[in-house]
């Protein structure tokens, strides 16, 4: 793949011609799951020759600086009508250099990076100051998610998620982009449940097709199952952790075409060898998701002892170093590795279980304060 680009790149006679080129990079670089540093890294050197830059290390002033002016231009019903009425973007660097903005968030937002938000306040103010494009609709909608967990603006992220959603019209694929981030992450504070639920499925309904590629369910289901056979013949860890993405969509294919038959357990691709290579890396998120993974999977399917010292080796750490991942996967694994705790505990009677069961309830009750207040 990167063989093929680097043609492109060195047949190139000019920056412009390698646009292209250089976002199919981006997202191949992001898509590959540990190449992520590496995908922000180029995708900001992109965005720098097409004039927009960005600090290294922004520090959390100027975030919030930038968050709150951003959102004081967008927000209020006559502000959010003037958005909706901007002429199109004619302007063809800032049409570009919106489209990698957009793939950005995507990295960012995989990384945990506190650049999300830059972005985001970014393609706003892009829009504003040259017009609408197709990817501004995704930059307000991720301003709104921005708002909604930085600030527990619940109220005007929910107003501006509605606003992202008008402005992406009638293309679908913007549409359900922006109707994942807000129905998912933003409506979820203020909606019930069941307000929610269809919204999510009318995202599928509306794309047609399967995940953007094109392909019935059916033929996508063969193509995924002989994806996964191939990569399961490969023993390198960044093969393993594709392979445990794709898992959940090869087995979620399945129970809508209305059949378990052939579905995966992920956690039986997670071996220690894995666990212990990613630690080395100080790939945390890596492996704190595969502990969460396997620990979920060997509790509700009972496989308890096959856990134990897998177990015992990783939650201490974990509790000593901190979350390294998204907060759902923090409470998966406290949650999961709270109730093995206490099976555990009950077996032995050793105190190591007790403290690590006390720990996972401290946290929960914590979460579940900061829940009641809202």
């Amino acid at each position: 793949m990167m063989s093929s680009l680097d043609e492109v790149f060195n047949n190139a006679n000019c920056f412009e011609d390698t646009l292209r080129t250089a976002h199919v990079k981006l997202a191949y670089l992001r898509m590959t799951g540990n190449c992520l540093a590496e995908a922000i890294a180029y995708g900001f050197k992109v965005l720098e020759h097409l004039g927009e830059t960005f600090p290294a290390t922004p520090e959390n002033g100027i975030i919030v600086q930038e968050m709150l002016g951003t959102k004081e231009l967008v927000t209020g019903s006559l502000k959010e009508s003037k958005l909706r009425s901007l002429p199109e973007m004619t302007d063809c660097t800032k049409k570009e250099a919106m489209t990698f903005l957009e793939e950005m968030l995507l990295c960012c937002y995989q990384s945990q990076s506190i650049h999300f938000p830059l972005i985001a306040c970014r393609m706003v103010r892009i829009t504003l100051q040259y017009g609408r494009t197709k990817t501004s609709c995704v930059g307000l909608a991720s301003l709104a998610l921005s708002l909604v967990t930085a600030f527990s603006n619940f109220s005007e992220g929910y107003s501006m998620g509605k606003t992202s959603m008008i402005l992406a019209g009638s293309d679908k694929r913007l549409l359900c982009s922006s109707m994942h981030l807000v129905y998912a992450l933003v409506n979820i504070w203020k909606e019930p449940i069941q307000a929610i639920l269809p919204q999510l499925k009318g995202i599928y309904n509306m794309s047609l097709k399967a995940f953007f590629t094109g392909s019935l369910l059916q033929p996508l289901r063969k193509d995924i199952a002989l994806y996964m056979r191939n990569n399961v013949e490969r023993h390198k860890r960044s093969r393993k952790l594709t392979h445990l993405m794709v898992v959940p969509i090869f087995n979620g294919i399945s129970c809508l075409r209305g059949s378990s038959s052939g579905t995966e357990n992920a956690e039986k691709f997670i071996t220690e060898e894995h666990l212990a290579e990613a630690l080395r890396n100080k790939e945390f998120m890596f492996c704190e998701s595969m502990l969460a993974i396997k620990m979920m999977c060997s509790f509700i399917f009972r496989r308890l002892n096959e856990i134990k010292a897998t177990v015992r080796q990783y939650l201490e750490l974990f509790e000593r170093q901190g979350s390294a991942s998204a907060q759902f996967i923090n409470i998966y694994r406290l949650f999961y590795g709270g109730l093995l705790s206490i099976h555990f505990y009950r077996e032995s009677r050793d105190q190591f279980w007790m403290d690590r069961a006390a720990h996972a309830i401290q946290k929960m009750e914590v979460w579940t304060e900061k829940c009641l207040e809202l």
